[in-house]
């Protein structure tokens, strides 16, 4: 691939998929809201285009000459339930429908979730991209709506779903302020007594994929052709294990070098606690990342998904072992952490 779009590049996943793709030597195009806070991206191979998914005219003709558009761009977190379907869903429409009105539509790889195709009964029956999908939180459903927005478009341009489960490394603030808890106070905290198996990646595992997919993945089949038992869908994971919420943190505490004490909180206990800290911070005009909606995903007994097609179809796998990688994880935070301040 000559030159690659992607969407979200000043995020947590989107970061990892521009480094690996000037690794590559790619040259990337990446749609920013303000170039002035993505000014570590200015890097050779590098171009930075000003936008957002909302009003794609202005910047449409920056697509021009991509062989391929990544779009990790998204909410994971919103106030309100039409935040959520209007950035999860509507807007892949939209870049869908840009990338389809150009003379030589690029390939199109959209970053969805497992939320979109909902949990399992148990880890010992993974999900797998031809089962029936049911989501069970709005951010679920908000994934699903953009794959349909995609399902819909197919035979206008090649298009590619690919569905992490917990995506994790040292730059997401979210893993980062789970890992301080182990590493400061040693306790990891369980919602609503249940303990679901997870599907777990590595950010940069991901990025191969994705790129991997973008290069030679399957496409989605044309609009009403014959079912194909999700072709043109990859689930994203180490499905090597489903190690369960509370092993997350005893490994992560291991990798600490300590012992964690996984604390279940009750019902009574953590659906209130999760509505106050919800309310919270919409409160103060910020989405926040515990919310009942996340609940709803807490209580689910298993986001176990097979990544098999990816490794027979894509070739691709993670390179280490699952514990290895929370060891660099931590290793990272705790470089940035000792690190000292640039003035």
């Amino acid at each position: 691939m000559d030159q690659v779009f992607v969407t979200g590049g000043t995020g947590f996943i989107g970061r990892a998929v521009v480094e690996r793709l000037l690794a590559g030597g790619t040259a990337v195009r990446c749609l920013v809201r303000s170039l002035g806070r993505a000014r570590h991206l200015e890097t050779p191979g590098i171009e930075l285009v000003a936008g957002d998914l909302d009003d794609i005219g202005p910047w449409q003709r920056a697509l021009v000459g991509c062989t391929a558009v990544i779009h990790v761009a998204g909410l994971v977190a919103a106030r309100r339930r039409g935040d959520f379907v209007r950035v999860n869903g509507d807007a892949v429409g939209r870049l869908a429908d840009a990338c389809a009105s150009l003379p030589s539509p690029p390939t199109l790889v959209h970053v969805s979730s497992l939320a979109a195709a909902g949990p399992t009964a148990s880890p010992h029956q993974p999900r797998t991209e031809d089962e029936p999908v049911a989501p069970i939180s709005h951010y679920g459903e908000s994934k699903r709506a953009g794959e349909q927005e995609l399902i819909r478009r197919a035979g206008r341009l090649p298009v590619t779903i690919v569905r992490p489960g917990f995506v994790f490394g040292p730059d997401d603030p979210k893993f980062a302020t789970l890992c301080d808890m182990i590493r400061t106070l040693r306790i990891h905290l369980l919602m609503g007594l249940r303990d679901p198996a997870l599907s777990l990646m590595h950010v940069d595992d991901l990025a191969e994929l994705l790129i991997a997919a973008a290069d030679r993945g399957e496409r989605l089949p044309p609009p009403n052709t014959p079912a194909t038992g999700g072709h043109g869908i990859y689930n994203a994971c180490d499905d090597r294990e489903f190690p369960t919420y509370g092993e997350l943190g005893r490994r992560l505490g291991r990798a600490y070098g300590h012992g964690v004490l996984v604390l279940p909180l009750p019902v009574a206990v953590s659906l209130p606690t999760s509505v106050v800290i919800e309310w919270f911070w919409n409160l103060l005009g910020q989405p926040s990342i515990v919310s009942l909606d996340k609940f709803r995903e807490a209580r689910a007994r298993s986001w176990a998904a097979s990544a098999a097609k990816a490794r027979l179809n894509l070739g691709v796998a993670p390179a280490v072992t699952l514990d290895e990688r929370l060891r660099e994880t931590v290793a990272g935070l705790e470089r940035r952490r000792h690190r000292p301040p640039p003035f």
